[in-house]
């Protein structure tokens, strides 16, 4: 008891910004932060929610908070029904939420969290809300956290818009909270704040919640990407603090019908991701349904679970149990990754036998198909596929199968919608047009173009390209012609990719007769390669970077002067060149 109090008085002794060096005492490199949605029926008890249900939520995260390392709770607002008229709904929250403040072993100021500021959580008025919050500034306002080490400070006089400061695995944050506001009383001002912030700290990975981010039910539908749309104040906010390189995550939840919703925005090579989750429209309330999120800087993913531990029922289904990227997309930085390792294996096909850096030998597909493996379901991870030309389909390994395209086209799958999911895709070099599963069909081609898709201008979506060996010109759509100051050399071959880590794809070119590699913005060529020589470029190692690398007799070789031995892969089969440059190398 003596050694808990010193503890905690350590604790509270402790600045912002010091606290912002505390990591979590069990496994530092992974580690979790709790996401709790609406609880307005649990405090209110209305619906069928209990208020024993948002208290089951603090309680296991009490109890699990070792065990899953929980740095960090997030709640999303709605934390009352209607709680400026009826007080007894905060009493209600507090008696839930208070029970994080308790100092405990290896939490002596207990578990760090915010909560955001819903439209039930203010006294209801007409255009614009008159932001009366005095029952949230009672229980969860200034003088609660002032005296956090965790806690970094507030907008104007109110603890309605404010920001925490946490560092776990490697990773120092700030969590920004936004009131809600659907009439942006404000916004440019809370804006300007918000992004003070993000100057001040910008060696920190921003996270922003707020109450209505992303705005999902039957009435807003999605938009063209088929993501659920930006509710309006979310737009201004996304809008102004997109530019800033630190801002990766957004939370939020108020829309129910769906209950779950995700959607990402690339923007100069930065992805933010934005993750909606909200139950109250379920029965009883949303039954205590919460997240967990996992993250691990070691395997850069994010790990999602739905779960109550009012009725211990677990959500499976893939909007509620999933992984993604955290920082490197498969877009541009997880180039042929078979298992989540952030590193490009080798991998050789040859009808119908997959062979794969350490691993058994693997059959899938039959002679005559052609290797075209993706992130077909947003993990992370590529996963194995082929495309049948006999039948135009592509063959994912999970059983599903995709019509498209015939005999003579040439496969290109990605992410052509930014939607996380790699797209079955095929170019028809007898009209010069693109054919994309659920997308408008692009003709965009020439007479011998080699197909060269990739995210060019880091949005997070595939861009449609081509080079022309004629000129040496590469033409992307929306990006028009593309120089890369040569002249075009007979055996040139095209090799995009992210070479400086900026979340962008460079046109690059590897040209066998002069053994160099001319990457666009480099300041001069890399030396490696000799005529005869296969370019096979990948992220050989866990910084996000595309690097240059040949194959040459049985073995790959590297820049930096390391040798991979290929092992049990059929080298003559090896598909690290990508298939729609391969076709072309060896026409």
């Amino acid at each position: 008891m003596k050694l808990n109090k010193l503890l905690l008085i350590a604790a509270l002794l402790l600045s912002p910004a010091t606290y912002a060096q505390y990591k979590a005492p069990v496994a530092p490199k992974d580690f979790s932060i709790a996401v709790l949605p609406d609880v307005q029926y649990y405090t209110s008890e209305k619906n069928g929610g209990k208020k024993e249900m948002f208290r089951a939520q603090t309680d296991w995260i009490v109890k699990n908070a070792t065990k899953e390392n929980i740095v960090y709770v997030i709640q999303l607002g709605d934390i009352s029904d209607d709680g400026e008229k009826f007080p007894i709904e905060w009493e209600n929250a507090a008696a839930a939420m208070y029970v994080l403040d308790k100092p405990m072993p290896g939490y002596p100021a207990g578990i760090p969290y915010g909560l955001a500021v819903g439209n039930h959580d203010q006294t209801k008025s007409q255009y614009p809300l008159s932001g009366k919050t005095t029952q949230y500034n009672k229980y969860f306002g200034i003088d609660h956290f002032k005296n956090k080490p965790y806690y970094g400070g507030h907008y104007r006089d109110d603890n309605d818009s404010h920001y925490d400061l946490f560092s776990a695995g490697g990773v120092n944050f700030i969590t920004i909270y936004f009131e809600y506001d659907s009439y942006d009383e404000d916004i440019e001002n809370l804006n300007n704040w918000a992004c003070s912030l993000l100057e001040k700290y910008k060696d920190r990975k921003a996270i922003l919640v707020s109450h209505s981010i992303l705005f999902y039910n039957h009435t807003a539908g999605t938009n063209e990407k088929g993501f659920p749309p930006f509710s309006k104040q979310a737009r201004h906010i996304v809008d102004r603090l997109k530019h800033y390189p630190n801002v990766c995550l957004t939370l939020s939840g108020h829309v129910g019908d769906n209950g779950e919703g995700y959607r990402r925005d690339g923007y100069a090579g930065n992805i933010i991701q934005s993750f909606m989750s909200d139950y109250q429209s379920r029965p009883q309330g949303g039954h205590g349904l919460m997240r967990l999120m996992k993250f691990s800087k070691s395997n850069d993913l994010i790990g999602v679970r739905t779960f109550s531990p009012y009725t211990n029922e677990e959500e499976k289904d893939a909007d509620s149990e999933f992984t993604t990227p955290w920082f490197h997309q498969t877009n541009v930085a997880r180039y042929l990754d078979m298992n989540n390792d952030q590193t490009t294996e080798l991998v050789s096909f040859n009808n119908g036998v997959w062979k794969i850096t350490g691993q058994p030998a693997i059959n899938f597909g039959q002679a005559g198909d052609i290797a075209v493996p993706a992130d077909y379901n947003g993990d992370g991870k590529t996963e194995l596929a082929v495309y049948r030309p006999s039948e135009g389909s592509f063959y994912l390994r999970d059983g599903k199968v995709i019509k498209l395209g015939k005999a003579g086209d040439i496969p290109v799958p990605g992410d052509y919608d930014g939607d996380g999911f790699a797209d079955a895709a095929v170019y028809r070099p007898s009209n010069h047009t693109w054919y994309i599963n659920g997308i408008d069909s692009v003709k965009h081609g020439v007479k011998n173009a080699i197909p060269v898709p990739a995210d060019y201008d880091g949005d997070g979506i595939i861009d449609i390209g081509f080079y022309n060996p004629a000129n040496a010109l590469w033409q992307v759509v929306g990006m028009g012609n593309i120089p890369l100051q040569l002249k075009a050399v007979a055996g040139d071959i095209p090799v995009p990719g992210d070479y400086d880590g900026d979340g962008r794809a460079e046109m690059a070119l590897f040209r066998p007769s002069t053994g160099e590699w001319i990457i666009d913005k480099a300041k001069e060529p890399v030396k490696l390669g000799q005529p005869g020589d296969v370019p096979v470029p990948g992220n050989y190692f866990k910084d996000g970077k595309t690097y240059p690398a040949v194959y040459r007799q049985g073995k790959i070789y590297l820049k930096n002067g390391q040798v991979l031995d290929l092992g049990n892969i059929d080298s003559i089969n090896l598909i690290n060149l990508p298939y729609h440059i391969r076709y072309y190398v060896n026409k």
